[in-house]
């Protein structure tokens, strides 16, 4: 089940160092935060999430959080982002994958 595969490689795994680009207005859009939640997810445990559906843009500010929704297989799991360092127009961001699926 893939879901599965999902939440047990990603679970307690912590994903550092993903980053993304930043607008002049010093924020990461929605579009491309969910871009990047998927991405390391890919990279990190070879699979990639059906749809990481975030509630909107994120400031790209050290220490910023926004709660998340992957769905894979059917089932949603909640998830974690956070702004780690930002350096112009990068910014890194750490991904804490939920050990449950949502009910």
């Amino acid at each position: 089940m893939r879901v599965r595969s999902v939440l047990l490689a990603a679970g307690a795994l912590l994903l550092a160092g993903c980053s993304v680009s930043v607008s002049v207005g010093k924020e990461v859009s929605k579009e491309n935060f969910e871009k990047g939640i998927s991405d390391a997810l890919q990279r990190s445990i070879g699979e990639r999430p059906d749809t990481v559906a975030c509630p909107g843009p994120i400031k790209a500010v050290e220490g910023e959080s926004m709660r998340c929704v992957l769905t894979a297989s059917g089932q949603k799991v909640g998830l974690t982002a956070k702004i780690g360092a930002v350096n112009g127009t990068d910014v890194q961001y750490h991904v804490q994958v939920d050990q449950k699926p949502m009910k």
